[in-house]
């Protein structure tokens, strides 16, 4: 099935930035929210609980909505599975066995990578063009990610070459989800886009954590809330609101815009947790939001929209317009 772009009219972009701006807030509480979580289960199980969560926020969606269900296409069902198996599972598994074998401060610099990879991955598949203001607000957004990682994680544990390769494959999934989420967003609703691959990563992650399932047995109303909240409003929601920003929006956009919740994490820890941000972190959050602000300065970006193998073979032939 072809695709045209979405019109950039400015009701389009306004929505775009609304959702934009309500996955930074529920963002934001993630990393809250997981801390308090923790206190009563291991990150696997969490990442187990928050998946299955999602993935039946997107099937009551979906049951109660049978308009949004339509065929996949063959040429795009690997790109499918990628969206809602490798944003649900893959990248939950890798990440929560990546951070108990790595430092906070290493694993934010490794994440801090997040937006520069979907840039190379945006313009490799969807040779999407990239302005002198976004290059440099993807290094402004990059480098203070990194720096509140390291102020906020000097005095964790040491890491280890598995831990970091982990973390790194997991950015890298992630990367590959936003890129492939962004190719065809405009070819299915943004509900029905994440629900099958979620399904399936539900089970499969299931099946890895079932030595552990008798941990939420034990959980507090405190954990039970913090678990649904992240794998529907912080989960769910997000992969949703991304998939339907990125009918008007380009992924290394949307990508630098989202490192807005790294300092909002932040001040929420220090509103929650009583955790105050260093002199560091503060400049950290001030250089990642000068980055944003330059990354998402207005302009018309080229992009192609692939044929369903175009992220296989690399090839693009048909060229459509979008917005940043």
């Amino acid at each position: 099935m072809s695709s045209s772009p979405t019109p950039l009219t400015p009701s389009s972009r306004r929505t775009a930035y609304i959702l934009l701006a309500m996955t930074i807030a529920f963002g934001s509480v993630a990393f809250t929210l997981v801390k308090l979580a923790l206190k009563e289960m291991t990150p696997v199980s969490l990442a187990t609980g928050r998946v299955v969560v999602s993935a039946l926020v997107f099937t009551a969606v979906v049951m109660r909505s049978p308009h949004r269900r339509r065929p996949i296409d063959a040429g795009d069902r690997v790109r499918v599975l990628l969206c809602g198996f490798g944003g649900s599972a893959v990248f939950h598994l890798l990440f929560s066995w990546g951070q108990l074998h790595v430092s906070v401060a290493v694993a934010s610099v490794i994440m801090a990578t997040f937006p520069v990879m979907v840039a190379i991955g945006e313009v490799a598949f969807l040779h999407h063009r990239l302005h002198r203001p976004q290059v440099a607000g993807l290094v402004l957004a990059t480098t203070g990610c990194a720096v509140i990682g390291i102020a906020g994680g000097g005095s964790a544990p040491g890491s280890t070459i598995a831990g970091m390769i982990a973390v790194g494959l997991s950015t890298l999934t992630w990367a590959g989800v936003t890129v492939a989420t962004r190719s065809i967003a405009d070819r299915y609703d943004p509900w029905w886009l994440n629900t099958p691959g979620t399904v399936i990563g539900a089970v499969f992650i299931l099946l890895i954590d079932l030595p552990h399932l008798h941990e939420f047995a034990s959980l507090s109303l405190k954990a039970w809330i913090a678990v649904i909240w992240l794998g529907s409003a912080s989960s769910a929601f997000i992969y949703f609101a991304m998939a339907r920003v990125m009918t008007v929006v380009s992924a290394t956009t949307t990508a630098s815009i989202s490192t807005v919740v790294t300092p909002t994490s932040v001040m929420v820890a220090w509103a929650v947790l009583g955790n105050a941000p260093s002199p560091t972190e503060v400049v950290g959050g001030l250089v990642v939001i000068a980055g944003v602000v330059l990354a998402a300065q207005r302009g018309t970006a080229t992009t192609r929209a692939p044929r369903p193998n175009a992220l296989i073979d690399g090839s693009a032939p048909r060229a459509g317009r979008i917005g940043r």
